[in-house]
């Protein structure tokens, strides 16, 4: 029966039934795997944070990469007021709307990015639509105009800042268009050692292809760091071993953790 679909499937695929069926299976799927999903109270990001919060130390600090204009940082600190929140903006003229958003005593903002080395890396600036920002842009249809600017932009890595003398993240949360196995490949000693994050959170998607990143690289990483890892949805964590089919890029959020009773809250 399997095989009788299959050659039926693709000697009539452009059948318009089948074509819309195709569509309407592709609408599923990326429903299905919690694809490009936004809304923090409902895409899995609020629970996620609830939970760490739940296991999460008094002296808890939040590293949020990739901050854009501050909206998770607001969030954060509504789910943990206690805790110390550094955001990380590499766009000189976006970090500088964020210091003028957020004021307070449990608020730090780094005006620089997070890779895998210290140094200058160029940013496509997509004034038009700066969320999509990126060292290594996917040129859709969000940059299809002449709102791009290339600006260079300072990087450091999480081993450099931390060996520097800032306190490591309790939780290290990672949106910075792609480029996040880079960052994650800049914190190796931290994940290997005694003050590794409590939580990881880094999106996972699309806009790894123009990196040529895969997700396989980066769960082995985790993996043998002591981390398990999975996608998130709006109230569980899928924790599982990896599968090639997992790498579909699709956009969406992972998580990673390695304290046994933080994994069983989010599962």
């Amino acid at each position: 029966m399997e095989k009788f679909l299959k050659s039926f499937i693709a000697n009539n695929r452009r059948n318009f039934i089948l074509r819309n069926a195709s569509r309407l299976a592709m609408r599923f799927l990326n429903a299905y795997h919690n694809t490009g999903y936004y809304e923090f109270d409902d895409n899995g990001e609020a629970f996620a944070l609830k939970a760490f919060a739940e296991h999460a130390p008094a002296d808890a600090v939040i590293w949020d990469v990739g901050a854009h204009h501050g909206e998770y940082a607001i969030e954060a600190h509504g789910i943990l007021p206690q805790a110390r929140i550094v955001s990380f903006e590499i766009v000189p003229a976006v970090a500088a709307q964020l210091r003028a958003r957020i004021r307070g005593d449990w608020f730090e903002l780094k005006e620089m990015g997070l890779s895998n080395e210290p140094g200058e890396v160029e940013v496509v600036w997509n004034r038009k639509a700066d969320t999509t920002s990126s060292v290594a842009p996917m040129m859709s249809e969000y940059f299809q105009h002449d709102e791009l600017e290339r600006v260079i932009c300072p990087v450091s890595t999480v081993d450099e800042l931390v060996k520097g003398g800032m306190q490591p993240p309790t939780f290290l949360k990672i949106d910075v268009e792609g480029h996040e196995a880079a960052v994650l490949d800049g914190a190796s000693e931290l994940l290997a050692g005694p003050d590794a994050p409590l939580m990881i959170q880094f999106e996972y998607g699309m806009t790894w292809i123009p990196s040529s990143r895969l997700l396989h690289d980066v769960q082995q990483k985790l993996e043998a760091a002591g981390y398990s890892i999975g996608r998130l949805y709006p109230d569980h964590v899928e924790f599982k071993p990896y599968d090639w089919s997992d790498e579909h890029f699709r956009m969406g959020n992972m998580i990673a953790v390695r304290d046994d009773a933080l994994k069983a809250r989010l599962s």
